[in-house]
């Protein structure tokens, strides 16, 4: 039997504090990293701890990936290239995020998607000038994360 010690100690404060990080809301294994290091774990310590939690299944950046992309896709109506760069941005490898945002976003519901937003947005800035409009609606789109592909279409259904 191991007798407790400072370094059982430590591994112990450790995962407790990731899984309380992780009660809160699901995050990626850079986000538990950062906010480890922040209470004063030592780096060892803590790639240990996070390679225990990914072993056991407490902790994934794939299924945190597709929950967080799906929430925004859903919830926010963020486009793809938005939902990349924020999963890039969480510490999510470039080549899991465009998976993970292909899989969420399925090309045939891109314009379906955007529509709506078009069509508030569009109503909202009615008093503009036509040029005025469509410059606040493209750049409105490429900030949520659409593309030309999508943006155009939605432009001309608006217009006709």
């Amino acid at each position: 039997m191991v007798k407790p010690g400072p370094a059982v100690d430590q591994r112990q404060k450790a995962r407790d504090a990731a899984f309380r990080l992780l009660a809160v809301r699901a995050r990626s294994r850079r986000e538990l990293r950062e906010r480890l290091k922040q209470k004063g774990f030592d780096a060892e310590l803590i790639d240990a701890t996070l390679d225990d939690l990914q072993e056991k299944g407490y902790q994934s950046d794939e299924d945190f990936a597709r929950q967080y992309a799906g929430e925004k896709w859903r919830n926010a109506k963020w486009g793809p290239s938005r939902l990349r760069a924020a999963l890039a941005s969480k510490g999510i490898e470039w080549s899991l995020a465009d998976r993970i945002t292909r899989e969420i976003v399925g090309e045939d519901d891109l314009f379906e998607m955007v529509m709506p937003l078009a069509e508030k947005r569009w109503r909202t800035s009615a008093g503009l000038p036509i040029r005025k409009r469509k410059q606040r609606l493209i750049g409105f789109l490429q900030r949520r994360g659409y593309s030309w592909d999508v943006i155009g279409p939605v432009l001309e259904k608006l217009q006709s």
